[in-house]
């Protein structure tokens, strides 16, 4: 293959043009120029730092209004760190058992009809002995039955020993009990039988466990120690519970 000299292109017949003979021309004549690469394989891409949110110089932090150039509308505000009451609650009790809870805490402070705590017994009521009951179960149950029941410190009187009459605090302590059965519908007194611990011809340890039951089928308990003595008949003489 020759080579045209008018044209500068190759003639049939004559040999090949040396490779890159015609690059310069066909770059500089192009209609879309080619591009070359440098002979430097490596760019140094510059380096962008990162950049805070963006406001107006003529703003303090915390007054910022003016929107960001489009520029820097794509970079997201800091995260706003979360507000101290923002935690999950902690996994209560169910409201059932938060109730069941509330009414034992108010059932023993009420129940115990003179104060005391664990440990200590109160003293009860009047002057002269009363005939009393054939054993010491059913005197502790008539008293029961006067003070939940009934609800009377006066038939209760009747039931306590001599040394131990206070019929003034008896009736404080039998109205508070009512007072404080009112607050529940449907609320209910009973107790399981008395169990008699110990006894001798003149005195007698009887258990008993109150319960308080309401409409909604809530429940406490109280469990109550008494001492039985007796004269003509059985007189309840101490509780503690």
């Amino acid at each position: 293959m020759t080579q045209n000299a008018d044209s500068g292109l190759p003639v049939a017949g004559g040999p090949p043009p040396p490779v890159g003979a015609h690059r310069a021309e066909l770059d500089a004549t192009a209609e879309h120029p080619i591009y070359v690469p440098s002979s430097d394989a490596t760019e140094v891409i510059p380096h962008t730092l990162a950049q805070d949110s963006w406001h107006a110089q003529h703003e303090k932090p915390g007054e910022w209004q003016h929107s960001p150039p489009e520029r820097l509308s794509f970079l997201e505000s800091p995260a706003q760190p979360e507000p101290i009451w923002a935690a999950g609650q902690s996994a209560g009790r169910s409201s059932g058992r938060r109730s069941a809870v509330f009414l034992s805490l108010a059932f023993a402070a009420t129940l115990v009809l003179c104060g005391g705590g664990a440990v200590s017994a109160y003293f009860l009521f009047r002057d002269a002995d009363n005939p009393g009951s054939p054993d010491p179960a059913t005197a502790v149950n008539k008293f029961l039955t006067a003070v939940y029941t009934q609800q009377d410190a006066t038939v209760a009187e009747n039931l306590v020993c001599r040394k131990s009459r206070d019929d003034q605090k008896l009736a404080e302590r039998v109205d508070q009990i009512g007072a404080y059965a009112e607050n529940y519908a449907g609320a209910v007194f009973r107790w399981d039988d008395p169990a008699v611990s110990t006894t001798s011809d003149e005195e007698a340890q009887v258990a008993v466990r109150v319960v308080l039951s309401t409409e909604d089928e809530r429940t406490a308990a109280q469990d109550l120690e008494f001492t039985v003595v007796r004269k003509a008949g059985w007189l309840v003489c101490e509780v503690s519970g």
